[in-house]
């Protein structure tokens, strides 16, 4: 067999040709072909936008002083008020305490043989609320008595008898101390026996009877309790710095816990205050002639302290400073000022407060959107707006 050259030349030419047919002919991923398709469509997009934003005309942004004019202030509503001559009092909670209580105790041993007053009855002075057995009390004050009596007709009889000679100066004189230590016996007797008798000290209500008929008592032991409600006192704790605002007579009111208001005076002023709490006690006496307020009862007063200038505020515009301070807000020549101020009492009907001066615009509405020195426009409150 022969061999030729361009016959081989030409089949690797032909084999070439295949093998590359076969590298552009592998299939291609469908992944990749959806991410060429996204990013020649993102090309796409990007070059039409910026062409079409190149034929639009965009203006700068105006300054912001430029837009800040009178018509962007805030809008608040003031109220014109003035500073007046109110009453200044001072707020203490307190505690009703009953004008007398006494503890009545027994000054002699003996078991209880009668209780004539009920726990919880009206009493007067000298009434017996509870009797101890007398015993042999009564026999004893008898002898006493007889004793007495014979030492009595002996230092009668001495005295004749030394007037006519027959007796010295100093047997007059040991009859007589004979006669007086019987009639001393008498009294000792006597009140032993009226010992038995327990009464009460002054008029009042027996409060607690914490003893039984046939119970033993001794010395010392209590029979009964017996308080007096009339005159009422209703009991506080003043501090330091308000002490010296309150004086004797002064007037008050108090508002108990079980809905009745009573008005009385100040009868009393501790001189040294509590070691512990470092506040001074204070009574005000109320008149309670029916008995019907009680003692024990949690309570509300409030004291006269003098006049004080001050202006009554709505409660709802009392806000915090940047420092914390308890103030409002008024405005001054157009501008935002606020003033610290000291709340002197509040009601329904507002605030009194000390601070601010004889005359204050004060901003009642819009005011917490609003800061100190800032301009703002304002109107006129309502006179219905308008605090009392």
């Amino acid at each position: 067999m022969s061999f030729d050259p361009d016959a081989h030349e030409t089949q690797d030419l032909v084999q070439s040709s295949d093998a590359s047919k076969r590298r552009f002919r592998l299939p291609v991923n469908r992944s990749v072909l959806t991410a060429i398709i996204a990013f020649l469509g993102l090309v796409f997009w990007l070059v039409t936008g910026v062409i079409s934003d190149e034929s639009r005309h965009v203006e700068p942004a105006k300054p912001l002083i430029e837009t800040s004019g009178s018509s962007n202030r805030f809008k608040v509503v003031v109220a014109n008020l003035d500073a007046r001559l109110h009453a200044n009092s001072i707020v203490l909670q307190a505690r009703t305490e009953a004008d007398k209580v006494v503890t009545v105790a027994a000054e002699t041993n003996g078991t209880i043989s009668e209780l004539p007053v009920e726990k919880g009855a009206f009493v007067q002075k000298d009434q017996v609320i509870c009797a101890i057995d007398v015993g042999a009390r009564k026999a004893q004050l008898d002898q006493a008595r007889a004793n007495r009596d014979a030492r009595k007709i002996e230092y009668n009889a001495a005295k004749k008898l030394q007037a006519k000679g027959h007796m010295s100066k100093s047997q007059l004189a040991g009859s007589r101390a004979v006669y007086d230590a019987a009639i001393a016996n008498v009294t000792a007797a006597l009140v032993e026996y009226q010992r038995t008798k327990i009464k009460a000290p002054f008029d009042g209500i027996l409060d607690k009877q914490p003893v039984k008929i046939g119970k033993f008592v001794g010395i010392g032991q209590a029979c009964g309790t017996v308080i007096d409600k009339d005159p009422l006192l209703v009991v506080a704790h003043i501090a330091e710095n308000q002490v010296g605002k309150v004086s004797l007579g002064a007037r008050g009111t108090a508002t108990l816990a079980t809905g009745e208001t009573v008005k009385g005076f100040v009868r009393y002023i501790a001189e040294t205050p509590n070691a512990a709490t470092r506040t001074f006690r204070i009574e005000l006496e109320v008149p309670n002639k029916d008995l019907l307020l009680r003692d024990g009862i949690s309570a509300e007063v409030r004291l006269q302290a003098g006049d004080v200038m001050a202006t009554r505020i709505p409660q709802s515009v009392l806000t915090l400073g940047d420092t914390g301070k308890l103030g409002v807000r008024v405005v001054v020549d157009g501008k935002v000022v606020f003033r610290p101020v000291s709340v002197v009492s509040d009601d329904r009907d507002g605030a009194l407060v000390v601070g601010l001066a004889a005359n204050e615009q004060v901003i009642i509405s819009g005011g917490e959107f609003t800061r100190d020195g800032r301009e703002v426009d304002f109107e006129m409150a309502d006179a219905g707006d308008e605090v009392r």
